[in-house]
C-alpha cells in the first residue's frame, strides 16, 4: 500500500493490528501526494505484484483528487471507474497484468478532508475534553492562527491528543486505546483493505 506520510502508515498499521491483522501488508511512505501520484505508473508495473493499494487525502476537492489519481492509473492502462466508490474503489489493473488496484481517499471517499478527519471520528463519543479542545482552538484570534480554515479539524485533533494521559501521535493513540478502533468509519476502511488484499 502506498501512503503519503508516516502518520498514515502508523495509523493503518495500528488499526489493522487492533482488527486482528498483524504485519499483513507492506506499507510504503511516498513523502507527499505529488510523489505518490507520480509513482503510480511504475508501481502498477512492478513485476509480480498482485495488489496495489493507494491511500491519499481528499483535501479540498475530492473529485479533483480522484481525477488526479485516476489519470495516472489510466495511463498505466488500469480499468479505473469514472467515480470513486463511497466504500473505497477496487478495480483491475492493465488487462495484460494480473493486478488488483484499490484507492481510498481520506477521510471516507465522500467528504473533502484528510487523515485527521478520519481520526476525529475515532475519538470516543461524548468525550468531555474534545469540546474544550475545540473551544481553545476557536478562541485563537484569526491574526494569530498559523493554520488555514481548511485545517481546523487537524488543529482540533492534535489539541485533543495533547490532553491524553500520555500525549501521543495519532497512530500510537489507536494502540493505547485513546481512539476507538471499531467505529463505523474505521470498520469501513478495514473492510476495504480486507477485500482488496483478500485478508
Amino acid at each position: 500500500m502506498l501512503v503519503e506520510g508516516i502518520d498514515d502508515k502508523v495509523v493503518v498499521e495500528n488499526l489493522l493490528i487492533e482488527h486482528g491483522f498483524k504485519n499483513s501488508i507492506k506499507i510504503e511512505v511516498k513523502e507527499g501526494f505529488e510523489k505518490l501520484r507520480d509513482s503510480l505508473y511504475s508501481e502498477v508495473n512492478v513485476s509480480g505484484r498482485e495488489v496495489l493499494g493507494v491511500l491519499a487525502d481528499a483535501n479540498g476537492k475530492i473529485d479533483r483528487r480522484w481525477n488526479s489519481i485516476s489519470d495516472q492509473l489510466n495511463k498505466a492502462e488500469c480499468q479505473v471507474p469514472k467515480k470513486i466508490s463511497c466504500s473505497g474503489s477496487i478495480f483491475n489493473g492493465p488487462t495484460h497484468k494480473n493486478i488488483r488496484v484499490g484507492v481510498w481517499l481520506m477521510p471516507d471517499n465522500k467528504r473533502s478532508g484528510e487523515l485527521e478527519d478520519f481520526v476525529h471520528d475515532m475519538i470516543p463519543e461524548n468525550d468531555p475534553v474534545l469540546p474544550r479542545a475545540k473551544q481553545f482552538i476557536c478562541s485563537i484570534p484569526a491574526e494569530d492562527r498559523k493554520f488555514s480554515d481548511s485545517k481546523i479539524t487537524k488543529a482540533h485533533v492534535h489539541a485533543w491528543l495533547a490532553t491524553c494521559e500520555k500525549p501521543r501521535r495519532m497512530g500510537t493513540a489507536i494502540k493505547s486505546k485513546d481512539l476507538v478502533h471499531d467505529v463505523k468509519i474505521a470498520n469501513s476502511f478495514v473492510s476495504w483493505i480486507r477485500n482488496l488484499f483478500d485478508l
